[in-house]
Formats: structure tokens, sequence, C-alpha cells
């Protein structure tokens, strides 16, 4: 059931994107993508999203912790999903050089064999791409920056680095348009500089992905 709940916020996503996309009096402008040769072969590329500016919406529910503040409005889950580990937040994306390209959902969901964590990022002039991998523990940015000093209900400054998906966890394994038949490698990593009173995360959250097209 859950399986069958969490492909159909998948599918419902892309499909609403999906339709504005293809809708034949809208025209995407081509933004030029930002890609670097890698030495041991294929291309990186590197997606932003700035907190709490980039942030749409969230399940703002105890899974989450954190990293559910600052939405502009809360996603509601049906009653029975309420108890479970899942959190659902959607963001806009930017490419590297700052530039809003796009929209990204993450999907994180604690239970079953382990955590694991889903990433489905559209630019609508490029095509989507689909990111999975192990997900980090549950409130794992929350114990980091409690052990940076962070206490809940007070602001905290500094600078601290998470790194939610390591080196060859997370993998693309999806892809449409330009990103069609890619596969390869990605890396999430979450940089908070400051908290407020609420609880409300300043910071960035990077994609980096290594992809190439099989021969």
């Amino acid at each position: 059931m859950k399986t069958v709940f969490l492909v159909a916020l998948i599918l419902g996503f892309g499909g609403t994107l999906a339709g504005a996309h293809f809708a034949p009096w809208l025209e995407h402008a081509r933004l030029p993508s930002h890609t670097s040769v890698v030495a041991n072969g294929g291309r990186g590329e590197q997606f932003l999203i700035r907190l709490p500016a980039d942030r749409i919406a969230a399940t703002d529910g105890e899974a989450g912790g954190l990293r559910a503040k600052g939405a502009g409005a809360a996603m509601l889950l049906p009653a029975q999903f309420v108890a479970e580990p899942l959190l659902v937040e959607h963001f806009k994306v930017r490419d590297a050089e700052g530039s809003v390209i796009g929209v990204a959902a993450r999907h994180w969901n604690g239970g079953g064999a382990g955590p694991t964590t889903t990433w489905s990022v559209l630019i609508p002039s490029r095509g989507a791409l689909v990111l999975s991998g192990p997900g980090e523990a549950r409130g794992a940015l929350e114990g980091a920056l409690r052990a940076g000093g962070y206490s809940a209900g007070e602001a905290w400054g500094g600078q601290i680095a998470v790194p939610m998906q390591r080196d060859g966890d997370g993998a693309v394994t999806a892809g449409t348009g330009e990103f069609e038949g890619l596969s390869g490698s990605y890396t999430e990593s979450w940089t908070v500089a400051a908290v407020d009173e609420d609880g409300r995360v300043s910071g960035t959250i990077e994609l980096n992905t290594i992809t190439s097209r099989p021969q």
C-alpha cells in the first residue's frame, strides 16, 4: 500500500508538470546546461536548492523535523499514512550559476528494510531525472545541528555540512528528454548556515550528478 501511495505521488507530481511542459501553447526557454567533463568518464552537473527561499511545500510531520520547516504550505497525507515515517518535500531547483531552471520532489521513507530517498528533478526545457538511494537516518539534520550547538526554540548560526547521500550510494535510475538513457551516480549534501527561533533552516542543498550514456 505504501509503495502504491509513493508511486502515485511521483506520477501525480510528474504528470502535472509534464502536462504544463507539453501544452502546445507553452514553449519553455532553453537555458544553457552547466556541465563538466569528469576525468574517468562521463559528465558532471550540479543542482542547487536555497533554503528557505526555494522550498515550495512539505509534509510537516515528525519524520521531517527541521527539514519540514519553512514551507509555504504543509502538504496533508491521508490519515492512514500520518503515523508513517514518510517525508515529501517540493522545491524550486537551480543550476550551478544560481538560476531557477525547474522543480524537484524529494521522497524519504523510513520504513521497510531501511530508509530510502528518491528525487524527481524536472527541468521543463530539458527533461526529467530520477535519483534514488539509501536514505539518511531519521532526524540526521537535527542531530548534526544539535551536535554543533543548536537548541530548539533558539536562533543558531554557524556552518554545518550534512551528507545525505555519499559517493557510490546514490544512483541515477531514470530520465526523459535530454536525460533519457543516462546512468550514473549522485551525492546529496545539506549545508546549514542558520536556524531561526521557529526552526526554519537557512542554507543550501547540493545535488551533484555524474552521468554517462552506456555504449
